[in-house]
């Protein structure tokens, strides 16, 4: 891997905050209404019709274990760029870009819950806090709900 900084788009979940690598990511939405899925696994919420390409919209609060918050308006949709097309995720709040070290990443701590662990790559450390890593292709993906 190259020693030289790459872009990553950073979002939040309550208190915790993630990234992505911003070449994953294709757009930014406000909340959107969706479609929903009879009979989808919990952490697919609906279906988002952008622009003529439906794609499934993942709440990441479920997907991650994170609990749900009462009240919370005005969510954001991060439209990600995976192989099998395009998958939205629901977030709480968008954050800023940031040029990020591959030397930086750490293994994720043995502490982190088990559910996030499966699709936490690795942590940043910031002086705001720790950033966790998240692999688009990891996060869309059923892999990692399946027992190992």
């Amino acid at each position: 891997m190259s020693d030289e900084a790459t872009q990553w788009a950073t979002f939040s979940l309550g208190a915790e905050q993630f990234a992505i690598r911003v070449e994953d990511v294709q757009e930014v939405l406000l909340a959107q209404p969706l479609t929903p899925v009879p009979l989808a696994p919990p952490q697919i919420v609906g279906l988002l019709n952008l622009r003529g390409a439906v794609m499934p919209a993942i709440d990441l609060r479920i997907r991650l274990a994170i609990a749900p918050e009462k009240g919370l308006q005005n969510q954001k949709l991060l439209v990600l760029k995976t192989a099998e097309g395009l998958v939205s995720v629901i977030v709480d709040e968008i954050g800023d870009v940031c040029e990020l070290k591959p030397e930086g990443w750490q293994a994720p701590p043995e502490t982190l819950p088990a559910a996030r662990r499966a699709l936490v790559f690795g942590i940043y450390p910031m002086a705001s806090g720790l950033l966790l890593g998240l692999s688009a292709a990891t996060l869309c993906s059923d892999e990692a709900d399946r027992p190992g």
